[in-house]
């Protein structure tokens, strides 16, 4: 009772706070219109709309935590999962050795290197132990930081019968996890990915790996998966990890009955070059939790 009261709290809240940020109903419209004329040329297309979560749908990141004017705000997965014990490569005590040793020299390495590290540090961990521990964190605390914008984004393309999809550079062992408070089955949720063998983690990474143009090969497979699939929208919050497949979602050639996809970038910053002909370029900050626009407001 108490998560289902909690979930009619958060979305009536959301639509709430989503009211003082004016670029959600405009998009809503602009993809719905898209996704009639698509339907009208061709009845069994299946539009999808295609999310990173870091940063677009979460504020935050849900696997680094988020930090504002100093203070934390809330601690990311991999600092909640190595401190309660579900990591195989690092004890309790050694989250500090992560943070300030291990993971920076693996960045000085590549990202292609470090941000899979981050779901092989479970190896021999089994899923369901790490899922039930997300799940409560997602519901705790994650859902609370969701941007109300993007939810009800969300919810409405959803509501009209567009899929809607999660692509991220995070752990999908983290991922995946959100999909009772987003209300997606799962299997919609894809991060960065290992194998699993009977019921276990692994250290063998499954490509591709969804960053960068990792992202659009993902998106493509996705569309492919689904008969008729279209993709219709995409939304993003950086340049160097998003900026390829929302150009790729947004520069697609031939649509159905000539419609065009769209792509949002969220609290994206400067304009990079290349990029100004393609993004709708929105600022949000409401969260679920905090009506009125006092996204800052820590949840305890």
């Amino acid at each position: 009772m108490r998560s289902a009261a909690l979930t009619l709290l958060l979305a009536l809240v959301c639509s709430a706070a989503s009211a003082a940020e004016q670029h959600a109903k405009p998009i809503i419209q602009q993809v719905l219109a898209n996704v009639k004329l698509i339907k009208a040329a061709d009845p069994t297309a299946v539009p999808m709309a295609f999310w990173d979560f870091d940063g677009t749908i979460i504020k935050g990141d849900v696997s680094e935590g988020l930090e504002e004017k100093g203070e934390q705000r809330f601690k990311g997965l991999i600092q909640r999962t190595i401190e309660e014990g579900y990591s195989t490569v690092y004890g309790r005590e050694e989250w500090k050795r992560y943070r300030e040793v291990d993971y920076p020299r693996l960045n000085e390495m590549g990202r292609w290197i470090s941000w899979p590290f981050n779901a092989q540090i479970y190896a021999g961990r089994s899923v369901a132990d790490l899922d039930a521990f997300c799940l409560r964190e997602y519901d705790l605390v994650y859902r609370k930081w969701y941007f109300a914008s993007s939810i009800a984004m969300l919810r409405a393309l959803e509501k009209a019968g567009v899929e809607n999809y999660v692509v991220s550079a995070s752990p999908e062992l983290f991922v995946a996890n959100a999909s009772p408070t987003l209300q997606l089955p799962r299997e919609r949720l894809r991060g960065i990915r290992v194998h699993l063998s009977a019921g276990f983690v692994t250290t063998q990474i499954v490509y591709p790996l969804p960053m960068g143009e990792g992202k659009v090969e993902l998106v493509r497979e996705l569309v492919l998966s689904r008969p008729h699939g279209v993709a219709v929208v995409a939304f993003g919050n950086s340049y160097s990890t998003d900026g390829a497949f929302l150009r790729y979602v947004a520069s697609q050639p031939s649509l159905p009955g000539g419609a065009k996809g769209t792509a949002v970038m969220v609290n994206g910053g400067k304009v990079v070059p290349g990029y100004t002909e393609h993004f709708i370029c929105v600022e949000q900050s409401d969260v679920c939790h905090s009506p009125g626009g006092a996204g800052g407001n820590v949840a305890r």
